[in-house]
């Protein structure tokens, strides 16, 4: 979190934004990159997660818009697939509470999803799981083009930090420039109600948690209109970024890639239709998470938190920006029209996520 917010978080707002929604406890601090996140409980002794958005990042009608959005995919038939919100005890959804400057951060409850993450082994992140993880996507994408929106979201270009990329990499002209191109090269999709539209914008395998074989969704803070086939790039995308995968020669390094993509796919398609000419697209969105990713870390980060494997990973990104290429070259097009279950490469799969658990 940014000092200049970090610093009006205090135990007080924790405590009313706790008491607004009837929750008590020892809370246990779950997350602070862009929003503080608790675990508490309700009167009943059930686990309850408490989020405070600050308004210098999201404003109170964004965040309805949000949980309105989820109510509407518990209510087409998805309610196993995401984390509920839970109103406060007045019945409000989404409640203001003042900061010391006038500022505001928002409170907002939501339910904690079964499971955890998942991690390698035959329960966990293998194939099987990745095939339900693309399906649970593609269900998420079919029923968001049935959302009619009361305060529509962001669109993909209205995103803070690709509106203000030239503040916040003034420093780096060279990088600017490549941001610029990928910017300009996404405004000249064609956009249509088949191949855009409301998505999570960020599933990867943080913002879930598997249980008996199923996965529940959470985190949809980056919910946006953008194309479809960015959620088909991002889990990739993060898949392909741990320090196990990124050690491996090019080679086998495409290979897990394509181990992951295959079942992902067949998830997805078995739920959702998208043109496959999209998929010729999934390189540049990956590009496209590189450029917002550098971003946001130059924004978030100070330069005594850029060290060990996060200064790896740092570097990682800016060299393909700089080289204007994507994290995985594959012909994602062509591997979507092979099945996953004949995929020759499942075993490296598996033992590439076991060096990831490790």
């Amino acid at each position: 979190m940014e000092a200049s917010v970090s610093i009006l978080f205090t135990a007080d707002i924790l405590a009313r934004a706790a008491e607004a929604f009837g929750l008590s406890g020892e809370p246990a601090k779950l997350g602070d990159f862009e929003n503080y996140l608790f675990e508490l409980q309700d009167h009943s002794g059930e686990p309850a997660i408490l989020r405070l958005t600050h308004s210098s990042h999201r404003s109170a009608a964004q965040l309805e818009e949000e949980l309105r959005w989820l109510r509407h995919l518990a209510a087409s038939d998805l309610a196993a697939d995401v984390a509920a919100c839970v109103p406060a005890l007045s019945g409000e959804w989404v409640v203001p509470l003042e900061a010391a400057d006038g500022s505001e951060f928002f409170a907002s409850r939501f339910r904690k999803a079964p499971g955890a993450r998942a991690a390698a082994g035959p329960d966990g992140w293998n194939p099987a799981l990745v095939r339900e993880w693309g399906a649970v996507t593609g269900r998420l994408h079919r029923a968001s083009a049935s959302y009619e929106a009361v305060q529509p979201r962001q669109h993909w270009q209205e995103e803070e930090l690709t509106a203000n990329r030239g503040h916040y990499l003034a420093g780096e002209p060279e990088l600017l420039s490549r941001f610029d191109a990928v910017f300009e090269e996404l405004e000249r999709l064609p956009r249509s109600d088949s191949s855009y539209g409301l998505i999570h914008g960020d599933i990867h395998h943080g913002n879930f948690h598997a249980h008996e074989g199923k996965l529940t969704v959470f985190d949809f803070d980056d919910a946006e209109y953008n194309w479809f086939v960015h959620d088909l790039a991002i889990p990739l995308y993060y898949a392909l970024s741990g320090a196990a995968v990124q050690q491996l020669p090019e080679d086998e390094r495409e290979a897990y890639a394509a181990a992951f993509f295959r079942p992902f796919y067949e998830g997805y398609a078995s739920e959702h239709e998208l043109d496959l000419d999209w998929l010729e697209r999934v390189g540049l969105f990956m590009r496209m998470r590189d450029l917002v990713l550098y971003t946001v870390l130059a924004k978030k980060l100070d330069e005594s938190e850029k060290v060990g494997r996060m200064a790896d990973w740092i570097a990682e990104i800016r060299a393909r920006i700089v080289a204007g290429e994507p994290i995985s070259k594959l012909d994602f097009r062509a591997l979507a029209g092979e099945a996953a279950a004949a995929s020759p490469e499942a075993a490296f799969f598996a033992e590439i996520l076991e060096r990831e658990s490790n």
